[in-house]
């Protein structure tokens, strides 16, 4: 029998995972990739003689697809679960925020909505019912549960950093996806273990197109095609390319490596309106520094509609900035410290999840022979690896069963 020929367009994690299926059930597969480097938000680098993610990466213990996956390919033994400590800047101070006790001892806010607050995140942790939460905006399910000044200190410096202009448009049920799923990561001692694949995620990437490779497919780097052109050399067409008729803000991330520690958090909130990243990660207070030459590793991130100027910016520019705020959170914050710095920019790295999502999505028809793939289709869960694989073999699933049904 004549094998069943598919292009994919696009080299992400997405993209390799529903190639590697098809693949493995005998399709020829051909993979068409614009970047040099495939991975997409996955893609990696080279920092301290090791691969390292260009966008902080880690999974959750709910995240059944990709630890499967992860098995699957012969990396279980390098994935390894790490106790969470999580920090959040405001007022000029960083406060523990990992615990149920460091909520309570949350002095930003009265005890009063403290203990709202924990009566909330609970609500939502066990409420499974996300449907009734599409129509509301977090804004206004947190202001009226959560309270005015939670709302004030916690959710609106994430909201506005996350989403900009759009932040008061954003649809609670995303907001609960957040919140359930890092509240069902948490171990019987209530602790949030999170998981990273020693040695980066890239090892993925790498497997995967080894597999695709060996098994008869073919992937193209560098290599910029537009779908209807090829639906004339293969059956089937599925892009990754983003959603349309969909919102997105890009995102830019800085790596930098230093000789100085700064925190003993894993994961800092920076609560600031105004900040100028949203996030501060000590990826090596999360993996031992051995992997990096003894060096500590950081990452700075934010998102930012695509007229920011970040993305105008030199990277020099963006450094400056970034490492003088840098300095008004740890005053012995040394320049003269760091040995490298990195800066990526993604356009396409979060989709707007507004009120009227669903209606969105649903209007995104697929043409004929053409299937789109992108985490633009992830709702109410936020855009992550583990679902990018799920949507992958979901769509890969249905293009086979298609196909033995038509063959009879």
């Amino acid at each position: 029998m004549e094998k069943k020929s598919v292009a994919i367009v696009g080299g992400g994690l997405g993209g390799l995972t529903v190639g590697y299926r098809l693949a493995k059930n005998g399709y020829e597969v051909n993979i068409f990739e614009k970047e040099k480097d495939l991975g997409g938000l996955v893609a990696s680098f080279q920092i301290e003689g090791h691969w390292l993610e260009k966008s902080y990466h880690h999974i959750f213990k709910t995240d059944r697809a990709i630890i499967g996956l992860i098995r699957e390919l012969g990396l279980e033994n390098k994935l390894e679960w790490q106790e969470s400590k999580v920090g959040i800047y405001y007022n000029q101070r960083l406060y523990p925020f990992t615990t149920p006790m460091d909520l309570i001892r949350f002095e930003p806010l009265p005890i009063i909505d403290r203990i709202r607050m924990g009566l909330v995140g609970l609500l939502l942790q066990k409420d499974g019912r996300w449907q009734k939460y599409i129509e509301q905006t977090a804004e206004e399910w947190m202001k009226k549960y959560g309270g005015e000044r939670g709302y004030k200190v916690v959710w609106e410096p994430l909201l506005k950093g996350k989403f900009h202009d759009w932040h008061d448009k954003v649809s609670m049920a995303w907001l609960w996806a957040r919140i359930h799923t890092r509240g069902n990561s948490k171990d019987k001692d209530g602790k949030e273990r999170l998981g990273y694949l020693r040695g980066g995620f890239g090892q993925m990437v790498k497997k995967l197109a080894e597999e695709i490779t060996k098994a008869g497919g073919k992937i193209d780097t560098g290599e910029k095609v537009e779908e209807k052109e090829l639906t004339n050399r293969y059956g089937t067409v599925i892009s990754t390319r983003p959603g349309k008729g969909i919102d997105y803000l890009g995102a830019i991330t800085m790596v930098f490596c230093s000789r100085q520690k700064l925190s003993n958090y894993y994961w800092h909130n920076i609560n600031e309106l105004g900040a100028p990243f949203l996030a501060l990660i000590e990826h090596t207070n999360f993996v031992d520094k051995k992997d990096y030459g003894g060096k500590e590793i950081y990452y700075l991130g934010t998102y930012a509609p695509h007229n920011h100027k970040y993305f105008k910016m030199t990277d020099d520019e963006i450094e400056k900035e970034w490492f003088g705020y840098l300095k008004t959170m740890f005053k012995d914050f040394s320049r003269e410290m760091v040995e490298r710095s990195f800066i990526f920019r993604f356009k396409y790295a979060q989709h707007v999840v507004g009120t009227d999502y669903q209606r969105r999505l649903s209007g995104e028809k697929e043409e004929k022979n053409i299937h789109r793939l992108n985490f633009s289709q992830i709702f109410p869960e936020d855009r992550g690896m583990n679902y990018a694989v799920t949507r992958a073999e979901e769509l890969a699933k249905r293009i086979i069963e298609k196909e033995k049904c038509s063959t009879g």
